[in-house]
């Protein structure tokens, strides 16, 4: 099983991330019920003991529910292959807080280190050949910081399974957060 730990999106922010389906041409637009922050990617797991291992080592996460709050949307680009298109999330302490426990319980089953820089974000869409111009006005005219502010009150073992033509996401285990 392909496993990655997230939190989900819920209403309101999902509805409002929603809106923006269409408003640019050339994206290929995830569909609103796989929106999601990836905390920690985790990729192919098939032994039963790690699958037990990963759920009892997030079950034994204490952190606090929080707020969540978009910011301003951008753009991954990797040579060869479509960018991604995504909206920011403002960075706060809670956030950071369950990102590294999350890390560090991976760490302690066995998963390594993280290699890049957790930048929250949740994914819209992808775009093979991106018109610089035009996403750039894009990118300016739809900064969505601050807003209505979204709670978040648990974070999730994901499993991925591959679709013809986007992944779909099935939650195996929600984890809760202090109140």
């Amino acid at each position: 099983m392909r496993l990655f730990i997230a939190l989900g999106i819920p209403h309101p922010l999902s509805t409002r991330l929603a809106t923006l389906r269409g408003s640019l041409a050339e994206v290929n637009w995830v569909p609103p019920e796989t929106y999601h922050l990836t905390l920690r990617f985790i990729g192919e797991v098939t032994d039963r003991h790690m699958m037990e291992d990963i759920h009892h080592a997030l079950s034994a996460i204490h952190a606090p529910a929080f707020d969540l709050l978009a910011g301003a949307p951008g753009l991954f680009e990797r040579p060869g292959a479509p960018a991604t298109l995504w909206m920011g999330i403002v960075r706060n302490d809670s956030l950071l807080h369950l990102q590294r426990k999350v890390d560090t319980a991976m760490r302690r089953v066995g998963l390594g280190e993280r290699h890049r820089r957790f930048v929250p974000h949740i994914t819209l869409g992808s775009i093979p050949y991106p018109d610089a111009t035009r996403l750039a006005t894009w990118l300016g005219r739809h900064a969505m910081v601050g807003g209505d502010a979204t709670a978040i009150r648990t974070f999730s073992l994901y499993r991925s399974l591959r679709g013809k033509e986007s992944p779909a996401y099935e939650v195996l285990e929600d984890y809760d957060l202090s109140p």
